[in-house]
């Protein structure tokens, strides 16, 4: 009995895993579609230059945050705002902008108002436009000629060492200070808002794969139950998905999204449905587990005034499951997997000791019977000689 419930666990472990990496492919899309990574990034850079000068209005915020993002260095493709930014990258790339220097500009607005900030948080003098943008100027000069000297020095230490050291030395001031500061709490918060969309998104495209797919969970319980070709054939084909992981499930442990990130805006592992995957996928339609209707009236016909409710209870059940995602399918599989293993040694070993002990109590129970009817024997001999006496 209890190896039929690991079974039926490991069934459906199976097939949320393969869903699941369907609903994490669709996700990634919409993310990748709407650049969602690149729009959090831009919010959070928002937020941190709000927090580094109160004053800075937010769209003059936004604005230098996407001029961040959208810089050459930075930037996706097509000119997309970009997924990640180093700290020390974001320092020399708001020195540039409000330099007036460099392949990315902004307006003249936003470039006077980020020079304020500059000025307020101690980086340069007062002045006038063209004044500030020269002390900046230098202030990078400065700071590739030491990083050099860094380099030719210590040529042991990192890129990002390097950096660190120049800033500290070259562009020491509030600016840098706040910055250094708030930037790895900034990027905790951007992987976290980053985190729960992507939990809403995934969550709805589960339950539309789940209603187009009609995925109940509570009548595959249900089959599994009572069809033993079937939990054969998943316990199967789970072996298969544990001894050759899905594509990118090769490291199924690390979340997506990495909180306290230093230097990356959120990213998500790029699942790939390879050819074997596809193949499993094939396996649970073969086996008529996850089928696709041939229209709607088809899709209709399944539902009934007696199981809709029930239906759709499953139904919503298999979105929350599907939700979870495939690392989390994949995990489960491979404990259920050893437990599975566990439990059936021990019912082999529990099934040898019955098939020993069975001889060994058979031959006792005719020696027992043999001595009786002797004991009868000698009884009605002492009987029949205690009467001829």
């Amino acid at each position: 009995m209890m190896l039929k419930t690991i079974d039926i666990l490991i069934g459906i472990s199976v097939v949320m895993l393969l869903v699941s990496m369907i609903v994490t492919v669709i996700t990634q899309a919409i993310s990748t579609l709407f650049n969602q990574r690149g729009k959090h990034l831009r919010k959070g850079i928002s937020d941190l230059l709000s927090q580094i000068d109160p004053d800075l209005p937010s769209e003059i915020a936004d604005q230098i945050a996407t001029g961040v993002l959208t810089h050459p260095l930075v930037r996706s493709a097509n000119g997309r705002l970009g997924n990640v930014v180093h700290r020390e990258e974001l320092t020399k790339l708001l020195l540039e902008l409000g330099s007036g220097e460099g392949p990315q500009k902004l307006d003249g607005g936003a470039v006077a108002r980020l020079q304020a900030a500059l000025v307020r948080n101690g980086v340069c003098q007062a002045g006038n436009a063209q004044q500030i943008g020269s002390q900046i100027t230098e202030t990078l000069r400065n700071l590739s000629a030491y990083a050099l000297q860094l380099e030719l020095s210590h040529p042991e230490l990192t890129n990002a060492a390097r950096a660190r050291i120049a800033m500290l030395q070259q562009a020491n001031s509030q600016f840098l200070a706040k910055i250094n500061l708030w930037f790895d709490q900034t990027m905790d918060r951007v992987s976290e808002r980053f985190t729960s969309q992507t939990r809403y998104v995934t969550f709805a495209t589960g339950l539309v794969i789940a209603l187009v797919l009609q995925l109940d969970t509570a009548a595959l319980v249900s089959r599994l139950s009572t069809d033993a070709a079937l939990r054969d054939s998943l316990v199967k084909q789970a072996i298969d998905l544990e001894r050759n992981p899905p594509g990118g499930i090769s490291n199924p442990t690390q979340p997506a999204i990495a909180p306290g990130q230093q230097a990356s805006a959120p990213v998500t592992s790029v699942m790939n449905l390879n050819a074997t995957d596809r193949q499993a996928i094939r396996d649970l339609m073969l086996n008529n587990v996850v089928g696709i209707p041939e229209g709607f009236e088809d899709w209709t016909r399944r539902w009934t005034a007696d199981n809709w409710a029930m239906k759709l209870m499953g139904i919503v059940l298999t979105a929350l499951l599907l939700s979870l995602g495939a690392p989390f399918w994949y995990n489960a599989l491979q404990n259920l997997i050893r437990l599975r293993s566990v439990i059936a040694s021990k019912d082999d070993q529990q099934r040898d000791e019955r098939q020993l002990s069975a001889p060994t109590a058979t031959a006792a129970g005719m020696a027992g019977a043999a001595e009786t009817d002797t004991g009868f024997v000698r009884t009605d001999e002492r009987g029949d000689l205690a009467a001829v006496a």
